[in-house]
């Protein structure tokens, strides 16, 4: 038989689940199977609601000092295949009864339907993460929730994190159903209560001026961060939910905006971000970078003429009186003076905002594209980036511009193409023939109907 240290090594390539179910095999293995030191490093990776809350259970009953949790690709049966009957109120009586995915209803009566059919995961969810996050209070620096079906919205999944959030680091939240956080205030209280952020990935529609504020406040470590707008104009009634009266809602997401004075304050105070992706933000535009750039010439010209009056309050000249005078009472030699020649200002090493950036994403769908102009202008802001993906598609411009034609889109993805082609030290991506969007789907249907009317 292996000895103890050996025998964890072999389990720590086990899943949690079955690493629990070897331990029954016998009192040594159950012994190195609870090791606390095996359950630092929290990986549950495609389970059922059930076999999930379990595992989360074993773990606070082992109580490790946590230091990563990831939660990847779980499911609930219940949920995946729930439906509910729906009525509206304007609906005639003799009419077949209409039904509803559950992941359809607005929240509350999400809540009701799920204590309908007695189902409870969410509250027993809720009081383990709380746990296993209190477990981890001063160590736990990672947390990445990926691909999940759990309606973590019934959950206090974010407020666990709020208030056990001083040693994370790392963050993600990404495609799992919803649209993340949807309070700004949970969001800001987030972002206060993690000051050692440096990778926050994930759309949120609570993101907005006040929460990008704080995080500009809060986060000077931050490297890699997602951003995302989406209320608009536009598509403030993209959003079809049912209410618990049966009523249809539009418009129903808590969603805010983000201007381009809370863009630039994040530019400006985050001095080491690195990866940077941009979702539909309205804040980035032609005419918007064009400013950006207009604030960072601006900068630049007073750190230049900061720099040169300290260089000349630093470096004087020597009075060469004394300097001849020593030098030939010591050396008994005389030699002719060079001048000390003041040292040249280096303006390349000023910190401006956008110099640290090394990867960029932006996304046009819903808001105002990106034309030729534009990419001048994001080369010049962020002038050291190394990769840069554009992704966007043809509806796109013919949403936000009249009289569009495909011949022209395409003479301006060349012309955008060509741009890019010149900046040698820049691996450009773009993605112009993207698949239309739902959102944009509905807001083709709305312009339609307005030229009607």
């Amino acid at each position: 038989m292996f000895p103890n240290p050996i025998l964890q090594q072999v389990f720590a390539y086990l899943s949690l689940p079955d690493r629990l179910r070897a331990s029954r095999v016998s009192r040594k293995w159950y012994y190195n199977c609870n090791d606390p030191h095996l359950y630092q490093d929290i990986v549950l990776k495609d389970l059922e609601f059930n076999t999930l809350l379990l595992a989360m259970q074993r773990v606070v009953q082992i109580g490790p000092r946590i230091r990563s949790i990831s939660i990847e690709g779980c499911f609930s049966e219940f949920i995946q295949n729930a439906v509910v009957p729906v009525q509206f109120s304007n609906q005639p009586p003799n009419r077949p009864l209409l039904f509803s995915h559950i992941r359809a209803l607005q929240p509350a009566r999400r809540r009701q339907e799920y204590l309908k059919n007695g189902f409870e995961l969410h509250n027993h969810f809720s009081d383990l993460f709380t746990q296993l996050m209190e477990l981890g209070h001063s160590t736990l620096h990672t947390i990445k929730i990926l691909n999940c079906d759990l309606d973590f919205e019934m959950t206090e999944l974010f407020c666990a994190i709020a208030c056990n959030a001083n040693s994370l680091s790392t963050f993600h939240y990404v495609n799992n159903g919803d649209k993340g956080l949807h309070s700004s205030g949970l969001l800001q209280a987030v972002v206060s209560g993690s000051p050692k952020m440096r990778h926050f990935r994930g759309l949120h529609a609570g993101m907005n001026d006040a929460v990008l504020m704080t995080m500009a406040r809060h986060w000077p470590l931050l490297e890699s961060l997602t951003l995302c707008s989406i209320k608009s104009k536009d598509v403030l009634e993209l959003t079809g939910l049912i209410s618990e009266d049966g009523h249809e809602l539009r418009g129903a997401s808590p969603t805010g905006t983000i201007s381009n004075r809370a863009f630039w304050e994040l530019l400006c105070k985050c001095k080491n971000l690195r990866t940077l992706e941009i979702h539909d933000l309205a804040c980035v535009t032609n005419r918007d970078l064009a400013l950006y750039n207009s604030l960072r010439d601006a900068l630049q010209d007073q750190q230049t003429k900061t720099a040169r009056e300290s260089n000349k309050r630093r470096f004087r000249p020597y009075d060469t009186h004394s300097l001849r005078h020593k030098h030939h009472h010591r050396h008994q030699h005389h030699y002719p003076h060079q001048p000390i020649r003041q040292r040249q200002l280096d303006t390349s090493q000023f910190d401006l905002p956008g110099s640290s950036l090394r990867s960029l994403r932006v996304t046009k769908f819903i808001t105002t594209p990106l034309s030729t102009p534009g990419f001048h202008d994001l080369t010049k802001l962020f002038p050291n980036l190394n990769r840069f993906e554009y992704a966007t598609n043809f509806y796109t411009f013919n949403n936000q511009f009249e009289g569009v034609s495909p011949e022209m889109y395409e003479a301006e993805r060349a012309a955008v193409a060509g741009f890019m082609s010149t900046q040698k030290s820049l691996a450009y991506d773009g993605q112009w023939n993207e698949p239309i969007t739902t959102e944009q789907r509905l807001m083709a249907g709305m312009t339609t109907r307005s030229n009607e009317q």
